[in-house]
């Protein structure tokens, strides 16, 4: 098995091989990356005051753990100036939440996750603004006083008939289907899109080096194409700052929507169809049943490349909107770990959302999908207090602390697989390609970026997987390392339940 060791990321990739006793053919490439994102909801993570909201000197704190489980970028929740404690509704784009810390304070994480090969994701929500942003209130004044303001062309007003009464006016309203408090942006302004282009450029100035995109469907509700047209246009001008700035969107819809979104030419979009309780990959881990996986994904795969060659799949389990992925798999260790398996494997960019790696609990109202980060298994083992309204408490009793000296433990189950994935730089960009078996538990795949890698996983619970790669199509594949089981000698073997193995074929 593959052992971690919190080093540099070279020095961790080797040292695991190491420890596991793993036969290679070849040594990971310099420079090989996992290109795994971790999610931080930032008022949850990790507090470094003592005031009880997590905060970025917290999250700087905390850089070696997150490098420890092998991610290349941390995706950070919105950090600016805000009245809800999520920060979805913006204040101020060019500030930081006085709560999470200063401008400065993000230039010292910046700097820190330079030194680790670690690229902040920024949360950028441009699909509405607070109902309390400057922009908004001088709209409103202006319509109250029945006077001119640039700002007016920057929100969707209407005089007669609306979704929310402007106050302090009789018949003026305008658009916010996310609330009364958060107004709708008007995008076909060509002053906001100057705006946006400017709060990128300040935020890429600031060593920010992607941004997820909040609520793309929402852009021009119900008209694909459009939104297509506008996530273009953001993608386009952040490349023009950046050339390698990656751009990820939140698009919660089907997949032939998602596919009209990619025509866009954006880096990733969020794999919703495979994710959540209804995605094919809880169902997989769920029953044992994995087949399907591989043939859903690589046809998916196939379908997006066709679209944006260049673009990424973004595979994951659950994130801050969604109750928490220990729920959905019976709060079972083994059944976490198999769903581990099948989405940090997959072609494209993982997204870990934090405490999925310890097994967190979270379901219900959303405040309880992002209840603090349990470091600790005893006493307070949290730095942070739970968002004001949650309902429920942290059912995990071990914390980071326990399961980072427990081999067994689902964190270093997690860190395995990060380390196995990161010797197999073909998984990001490659091409999939499914590999049939006779058996509904296993899940195989190929993957070519140059070189072709070969996946293979038993996501049985308590059966062994007889394994003949030369019936697979995989002769002559070396062993790049694998998890729960030591590396096979030969062509035929059988893999244990809940173990998977990266071979590299040859040229």
């Amino acid at each position: 098995m593959i052992a971690h060791h919190g080093f540099s990321r070279h020095t961790r990739l080797f040292a695991c091989l190491l420890a596991g006793l793993l036969l290679l053919s070849l040594a990971p490439a310099a420079g090989a990356e996992s290109g795994i994102v971790y999610e931080i909801f930032v008022g949850s993570f990790a507090d470094s005051n003592g005031d009880g909201v997590g905060d970025l000197k917290g999250i700087e704190e905390k850089l070696d753990y997150i490098a420890d489980l092998n991610a290349d970028w941390i995706w950070l929740t919105p950090i600016h100036p805000s009245p809800s404690y999520h920060h979805y509704d913006v204040l101020d784009y060019y500030a930081v939440a006085p709560e999470f810390g200063t401008l400065a304070d993000f230039d010292s994480l910046a700097a820190a996750c330079a030194e680790r090969g670690i690229g902040i994701i920024l949360d950028l929500v441009v699909n509405h603004t607070s109902s309390q942003h400057p922009w908004f209130l001088e709209a409103q004044e202006a319509l109250i006083a029945g006077k001119e303001s640039e700002y007016l062309q920057w929100y969707h007003f209407s005089q007669g008939s609306g979704a929310h009464i402007v106050e302090g006016t009789a018949d003026w309203y305008y658009e916010g289907p996310f609330g009364y408090h958060m107004p709708d942006l008007n995008l076909d302004s060509a002053a906001v899109r100057d705006e946006i282009a400017r709060i990128m450029a300040f935020w890429q100035g600031h060593g920010v080096k992607g941004f997820r995109l909040d609520a793309v469907t929402s852009y021009y509700t119900g008209d694909a194409q459009r939104n297509a047209d506008f996530l273009r246009f953001i993608t386009d001008t952040a490349k023009a700052g950046d050339p390698d700035c990656y751009i990820v969107g939140e698009a919660w819809t089907n997949g032939n929507t998602i596919l009209t979104l990619y025509e866009s030419g954006i880096d990733s979009l969020f794999d919703f169809p495979a994710a959540d309780s209804e995605g094919a990959l809880v169902k997989a881990a769920l029953k044992g049943n994995a087949a399907p996986v591989s043939k859903k994904l690589a046809e998916w795969n196939e379908s997006l490349k066709a679209v944006s060659p260049a673009s990424l799949d973004a595979p994951f389990l659950s994130n801050h909107d969604m109750a928490r992925s220990r729920g959905m798999l019976r709060s079972d260790k083994t059944k976490m770990k198999t769903a581990a398996m099948l989405y940090l494997l997959l072609p494209g960019r993982p997204y870990i959302y934090y405490g999925e790696e310890i097994g967190m609990s979270g379901s219900g109202r959303d405040e309880n999908k992002r209840l603090p980060m349990l470091w600790a298994g005893e006493g307070d083992g949290f730095t942070c207090q739970p968002p004001a309204d949650a309902d429920q408490e942290q059912r995990l009793t071990e914390g980071v602390d326990v399961q980072a000296a427990d081999p067994d433990s689902l964190l270093s189950w997690y860190r395995q697989l990060t380390a196995l994935r990161a010797l197999a730089p073909e998984l990001e960009r490659g091409v999939m390609t499914a590999i049939e078996t006779d058996n509904s538990s296993v899940c195989a795949f190929r993957v070519t970026d140059g070189t072709t890698v070969a996946v293979v996983i038993n996501a049985s619970p308590k059966a062994e997987a007889a394994i003949d790669l030369n019936e697979m199509g995989l002769k002559g594949g070396a062993p790049v390392g694998c998890a729960g089981m030591t590396a096979p000698a030969g062509d035929a073997f059988s893999m244990p339940p809940v173990s998977c193995l990266v071979l590299r074929l040859p040229e």
